[in-house]
C-alpha cells in the first residue's frame, strides 16, 4: 500500500507529497517528523530540482541489507501537477545525528579524493535535525531498478566472476591514494589495534571465545584440553590468549581503509558494468590487511552452503596453509584471489603472519554476530582456528 504525507515547504509553490512504498519505517512520531523534514530539505538543496523545477512529490522505497540504525531509501522525484513524470532517483540516508555527521566528515576527509570517481557515490546533500542527519547520494543503479545489486547478491547466487572486477576497479586504483606509500605508517602494536577496534569493553573477548568454543564443539566435535581445541589429531590454541594475552607486540603498517568492508557495501551495477563502495561511517586509518580480510569473511558468510562440516574444515586448512585447492572449488578460489591481491598490495612491507592474525581477529569478532547460518559460522570458526594454528607455528617457542 502506498502511503502519503504532505509536507508544506515555503520554497515550493505547491504542496510536496512524500510517499513511502509500504509503511514508513520510523519508530516514533518524533523520528517520523524529523525524517520527513530532512527528506524535504534534501530535496530542496541536493540537486533533485531540475531545470528550475521542483518535484511535486517524492516516493521513498526502503532499501534492505544494512544492519545499522540508519534508514536508507531510494528516492524517486515526481514532476507535473499529477506527479506523472519520474525524475532520476537518488539515495537518501537518515541516520542518528552523530553517525551521519561522522559519515559526512569521513566522505570529505577520505572519500572524495581517495576513491576513483567511478567507484564512489556523489554526495549531493546534507542536512541535520535535532536527533538525526540526512545524506543524499547519487543512485548507483539504473533508474528503473527496484533496488541495487550488491556483491552479496552475486555471491548468494554462486556468481564469483564479479569479485575480480571489484578488485580491479576499486582496490587496484587505491594504490595511488589510500594505499600510497606516502600514507602508509608503521605502527607498533597490532593486538591493541584490533582489541580497541573490535572488543572495546571488558569481557567481550571472553564472550567471543565462548561462542567460538560452542561452534567448534557443534560443527567439528572439538574437545577442550588446557584451553586448547582438539579436533581429530590437530590441536589449536585459544584465540583470545594467542591474540590478546601475549606480551609480544607485533609491528604492522596502517593506511586509510573503508573499515566496514562487507559485500553489502559493494554495489555492482549491471549497465554499465561498474562497482561502487557505499557507507563511510567507519572510514579511517587501520591495519593494511583489515579490509581485505573482512572481504574474505563476507565470502565465507554469503557463499552458498554447498559443503559438509568436514569438507569446510579441510578447505580452510588448505587455505590457511596456502596449499593447492581443488580446481573446481570456486569458494576457495575466491578466497585465494583476495589473498593474492592483499599480498600484492602489501606483501613487500607487511609480515604475512599479520594476515593470519587479522583472519583470527576478524573471525573472533564475528562470533558475536547473531544472524549467521550454520555453514557461515562453521567457515568462520574453521578459518579462525587454522589461522591461529598457523600463527602459533610462526611464533618462537
Amino acid at each position: 500500500m502506498l502511503g502519503a504525507m504532505r509536507v508544506r515547504s515555503k520554497s515550493f509553490p505547491t504542496l510536496l507529497d512524500i510517499r513511502f512504498t509500504g509503511d514508513a519505517p520510523f519508530r516514533t512520531a518524533s523520528e517520523h517528523k524529523q525524517g520527513l523534514s530532512l527528506v524535504r530539505r534534501l530535496i530542496e538543496n541536493s540537486g533533485v530540482v531540475f531545470a528550475g523545477l521542483a518535484p511535486s512529490a517524492a516516493v521513498l522505497e526502503l532499501m534492505t541489507g544494512g544492519r545499522s540504525e540508519a534508514h536508507v531509501f531510494k528516492l524517486t522525484p515526481l514532476f507535473g501537477p499529477d506527479g506523472q513524470i519520474e525524475g532520476p532517483p537518488v539515495i537518501v540516508k537518515i541516520a542518528p545525528r552523530a553517525q551521519g555527521a561522522t559519515e559526512m566528515a569521513n566522505y570529505e576527509k577520505f572519500v572524495r579524493w581517495g576513491l576513483p570517481a567511478a567507484c564512489r557515490p556523489e554526495l549531493h546533500g546534507f542536512a541535520r535535525s535535532r536527533d538525526h542527519t540526512g545524506l543524499c547520494y547519487a543512485f548507483v543503479g539504473g533508474a528503473g531498478d527496484t533496488g541495487v545489486d550488491t556483491l552479496t547478491h552475486h555471491l548468494q547466487r554462486g556468481d564469483t566472476a564479479k569479485l575480480a572486477l571489484v578488485l580491479r576497479r576499486i582496490f587496484d586504483c587505491m594504490r595511488d591514494t589510500w594505499y600510497s606509500p606516502g600514507l602508509l605508517r608503521r605502527e607498533h602494536d597490532l593486538a591493541r589495534s584490533y582489541l580497541d577496534r573490535y572488543f572495546p569493553e571488558q569481557g567481550e573477548t571472553f564472550e567471543a571465545e565462548s561462542a567460538l568454543r560452542g561452534c567448534a564443539d557443534r560443527y567439528f566435535d572439538a574437545r577442550q584440553n588446557n584451553g586448547r581445541y582438539l579436533i581429530g589429531r590437530s590441536s589449536f590454541p585459544s584465540l583470545r590468549n594467542l591474540l590478546f594475552a601475549s606480551a609480544r607486540k607485533r609491528a604492522y603498517h596502517s593506511c586509510i581503509l573503508h573499515r566496514d568492508l562487507n559485500t553489502d557495501n559493494i554495489v555492482v551495477a549491471q549497465d554499465p558494468d561498474n562497482v561502487t563502495l557505499i557507507d563511510f561511517q567507519k572510514t579511517g586509518r587501520g591495519h593494511v590487511y583489515e579490509d581485505l580480510v573482512a572481504l574474505e569473511a563476507s565470502i565465507r558468510i554469503n557463499f552458498p552452503p554447498d559443503a559438509s562440516f568436514s569438507e569446510i574444515l579441510e578447505t580452510e586448512r588448505l587455505i590457511a596453509l596456502g596449499q593447492q585447492q581443488p580446481r573446481n572449488d570456486p569458494y576457495a578460489r575466491s578466497i585465494r584471489t583476495i589473498r593474492d591481491a592483499a599480498f600484492g598490495y602489501f606483501g613487500r612491507l607487511e609480515d604475512e603472519a599479520n594476515h593470519q592474525f587479522a583472519v583470527a581477529a576478524v573471525g573472533l569478532r564475528l562470533m558475536r554476530a547473531i544472524d549467521l547460518s550454520d555453514v557461515a559460522r562453521a567457515r568462520i570458526t574453521a578459518s579462525a582456528l587454522w589461522a591461529a594454528k598457523a600463527l602459533t607455528e610462526e611464533l618462537p617457542g
